[in-house]
């Protein structure tokens, strides 16, 4: 065997190595039943407020993309109860952006902002007074919980890791930009 076709017999190996690098697909995108099957596992979040005083229970939230201002949109019923003020029910809604950790593989809802709260007839002034309890408390799982996590085997394609280099809300969902590491 030749020098040369020694070369070309290792050469071989590495152009096929480099096309899978190529191979890797540009984008992912995460769409609304997607992440609403990932939510519909933590919900409905029930916790106690104003040391016991008031129990909370949020529903499933319902996800609008809000493509123009590259952000997510939460709406979700509520109610709070409680042994000296009777109760309330509403609808709350909060917005924001997105941000990926790479070390959990998780993309998380960044600053939540309540945006509207929206209480049942005759319990406005209660509604008003347990909004920054209601929104410590989503923000609260909101830090905690993502709203979608990767499986391992999804940040890999082809025997190759994957970055993800950009977010963008679109109309059906999620985009990552990808990248073969």
């Amino acid at each position: 065997m030749t020098t040369r076709s020694l070369y070309l017999l290792l050469l071989i190996p590495l152009i096929i190595l480099s096309a899978c690098a190529i191979l890797v697909p540009k984008d992912y995108l995460v769409t609304h039943d997607q992440l609403e099957r990932a939510w519909s596992k933590s919900f409905p979040l029930q916790r106690e407020l104003g040391r016991g005083l008031f129990n909370a229970s949020i529903a499933t939230p319902e996800v609008t993309f809000l493509t123009a201002q590259n952000r997510i949109s939460l709406a979700t019923n509520f109610s709070v109860s409680s042994l000296l003020a009777g109760g309330v029910k509403g609808r709350i809604g909060l917005s924001g952006s997105l941000r990926y950790d790479a070390a959990q593989r998780a993309l998380y809802l960044q600053d939540p902002n309540v945006e509207t709260l929206e209480v049942d007839s005759g319990s406005a002034a209660l509604g008003e007074t347990m909004r920054p309890a209601l929104n410590m408390m989503l923000n609260e799982y909101l830090r905690a919980n993502p709203l979608y996590q990767f499986k391992q085997d999804e940040m890999r394609y082809a025997g190759n890791d994957i970055d993800i280099t950009k977010i963008s809300v679109v109309e059906n969902g999620i985009k990552f930009d990808l990248k073969a590491r």
